[in-house]
């Protein structure tokens, strides 16, 4: 019991840093930059960045485009956007 109990606060602890990996990096970006990646050609309205984190977790699980998009509720366009943007960022 206490075994799984440690491996269980040991996989929650790993998630919760990479959690707080995720905003500093977002925290970090030059301004300029920044509204660049939040605002798509397509519309004015910028992606909130818990849809950009699903679109690259749906990408990095292997789903095609379509698939992204409707699951997120974004356009085609706006997932290639933000798949796009991470790539630009080098991660």
């Amino acid at each position: 019991m206490t075994l799984t109990y440690m491996q269980d606060i040991y996989q929650l602890k790993k998630k919760v840093k990479i959690l707080e990996e995720e905003f500093v990096i977002q925290d970090d970006l030059v301004p300029s930059v920044k509204d660049q990646l939040t605002v798509t050609s397509n519309d004015i309205e910028p992606i909130h960045e818990i849809l950009k984190s699903q679109v690259l977790s749906l990408y990095s699980q292997g789903l095609t485009l379509d698939q992204i998009a409707r699951q997120s509720s974004l356009t085609k366009e706006q997932t290639i956007s933000v798949i796009e943007q991470q790539r630009l960022r080098g991660e």
